[in-house]
């Protein structure tokens, strides 16, 4: 509607605009049709009541009607339903991608036998074979002689000789791991600890004794550690048994067990269950049970190391100075690193330290009958250090400990037979104990571990800790000269060594023990290679245990076939 009436009026002010352009070109011409200068009368008739009138055009006011919207009857309701296919899901076989890396020409051989010979009429056999060509096992044996038929007092009255045999076999299952394997030692000695210049030892012919072995043990563990719960299971059944009338059997069960919460925290608990029956010369059918059980918390990042828990024990030895079987210890450590050039840690632990007759017999095989076997208590322990890397080859870590302890076990010669030792227990014991390590890999040719400790003992019935070390030192020195060529040059010092003779009650220091030791092997081919052992370099008279002086100057040479 209001686009016509704009139209309307365009056209009537178009029409007013023809009509005054007419009137004008009227007038122009009028005048041009005069003569220049040339004045005539006009007459202009002005006219009020003349009125311009247009014709009257139609005009339509009515509005567009408005439509109805439309409007549906059906109601939009969408119901879903699901549909159940009875198909069988899809069996999708996975293959192990073959990469074309190229592989190396290396042949790995599953055994070796090692043949050598040295002075002291000491033969070597060693041999060891493994089975791993199916992936769901492996079978390992492995058997070793190394004799010394004479010795470094009157020839054959101090040989000695060691054999060990062992088989072991490990199952693979999907999610676990089953293990297990049998081992057999025997060591044989002579108590050859008398003076051979005394006329009274002439033709004198010592006692040997042979130190038998038998172990069997079964376990389980998880493959992936990297899962929330951790596992690791095992039991041993072991008898030991000598010339003489000391035996031991002894069932042992120990388990670990962890959970991790996230990458840092985990909880953890530990059991140590021993049940062993002794018997010797001054005991007979007598039971030393022996159970622990360790939880603790540990958190671990990058720069920090932290674990706390308990240690509850329960032992059966009958001692005076014991209130109860059952012991309760704390326990925490823990360390954190500054930077990895520097870093400290401490410690704070009670326990109890289990303790059987082949534990000593095998720190000192000229044990005689002993009259009682104890636990070392450890009241508590504690101290602190530093430790770090430089450089990225060269590590350390230095620190002390602190600790008391009853019933500390040492060693001195028997009342009876001064070639054989009896064991000493100490009330209460303290112990400190200064300690370095150090530790250098350079360019992957040289490796240098070497340790040092020093060790004061305040004592409380006993006037010196005997045949226990004031100090120790021990250098390894790994060479890698040529592909082919391997040299160990090693060194193992001790000092300050109280012997304590029971016979006479005669007490004395031990010389300095310096034990130098090299080994050398050289591969020839990929399947033979030669090696020397030598021992005790410097041919010095060391005795480790009082009237003991072990072999001098020793060398070994021999050869190793792969096949």
């Amino acid at each position: 509607m209001k686009k016509i009436f704009i139209n309307i009026l365009k056209r009537v002010r178009l029409g007013f605009n023809l009509l005054v352009v007419g009137l004008l070109m009227t007038v122009f011409q009028t005048a041009q049709g005069q003569q220049a200068g040339e004045v005539k009368d006009q007459e202009f008739i002005i006219r009020k009541d003349r009125v311009l009138t247009l014709p009257t055009q139609p005009r339509k006011f009515e509005r567009i009607p408005a439509l109805p919207t439309p409007k549906s009857s059906t109601n939009f309701n969408y119901e879903v339903k699901p549909f159940f296919l009875s198909l069988p899901p899809d069996d999708i076989k996975t293959e192990v991608f073959q990469k074309n890396f190229p592989k190396e020409d290396q042949d790995y051989f599953p055994g070796f036998v090692r043949f050598g010979l040295g002075n002291y009429s000491s033969p070597l056999l060693e041999g060891r074979y493994n089975v791993w060509e199916d992936s769901n096992y492996d079978i390992s044996a492995k058997l070793k002689h190394q004799g010394f038929y004479r010795g470094p007092v009157d020839g054959n009255n101090s040989a000695e000789n060691f054999t060990n045999f062992e088989a072991s076999g490990t199952l693979f299952r999907d999610v676990f791991q089953a293990y297990g394997g049998i081992n057999y030692d025997r060591h044989q000695i002579s108590f050859y600890g008398y003076d051979p210049t005394n006329p009274d030892f002439e033709n004198f012919v010592t006692d040997v004794n042979v130190l038998n072995t038998v172990q069997v043990k079964a376990g389980i563990q998880n493959i992936d550690k990297m899962d929330g719960l951790n596992y690791n299971a095992m039991m041993r059944i072991r008898g030991f048994n000598d010339n003489f009338q000391a035996s031991e059997n002894e069932i042992a069960f120990t388990a670990n067990s962890d959970f991790w919460f996230d990458d840092y925290l985990k909880t953890a608990v530990n059991f140590d269950l021993s049940l062993t029956s002794p018997s010797d010369v001054f005991y007979n059918d007598i039971n030393r049970n022996y159970f622990k059980i360790n939880p603790y918390v540990g958190y671990q990042n990058e720069s920090l190391l932290i674990k706390a828990g308990i240690n509850l024990v329960f032992e059966n030895d009958i001692t005076s100075n014991k209130k109860s079987d059952v012991h309760v210890f704390p326990m925490v450590n823990g360390q954190y690193m500054l930077r990895d050039e520097i870093g400290v840690f401490a410690l704070f632990e009670g326990d109890v330290i289990r303790k059987t007759y082949y534990d000593f017999v095998m720190e000192n095989p000229f044990l005689g009958p002993s009259e009682q076997l104890l636990n070392t208590i450890q009241n508590y322990k504690t101290g602190a250090g530093l430790k770090g890397k430089l450089l990225d080859e060269f590590t350390y870590e230095a620190g002390f400990t602190v600790g008391k302890y009853r019933n500390m076990h040492f060693f001195a010669n028997s009342l009876t037979d001064s070639l054989r030792f009896n064991i000493l227990y100490d009330e209460i014991t303290d112990v400190l104990n200064y300690t370095l390590k150090v530790g250098w890999e350079y360019e992957g040719w040289y490796k240098l571990m070497a340790n040092a400790d020093y060790y004061y003992y305040s004592l409380g019935s006993l006037n010196a800790a005997y045949h226990r070390p004031e100090w120790e030192v021990r250098i390894n020195n790994q060479f890698l000269p040529t592909k082919e060529l391997m040299i160990q040059f090693n060194a193992h010092l001790m000092g300050g060594i109280q012997g304590f003779n029971q016979q006479n009650e005669f007490s004395q220091k031990l010389p300095t023990i310096l034990d130098l030791q090299l080994k050398g092997d050289y591969q020839i081919t990929e399947r033979i290679s030669a090696f020397v052992i030598g021992n005790n370099l410097l041919n010095r008279t060391n005795q480790r245990f009082l009237n003991y002086p072990v072999r001098g100057i020793q060398g070994i040479v021999g050869a190793t076939l792969k096949f």
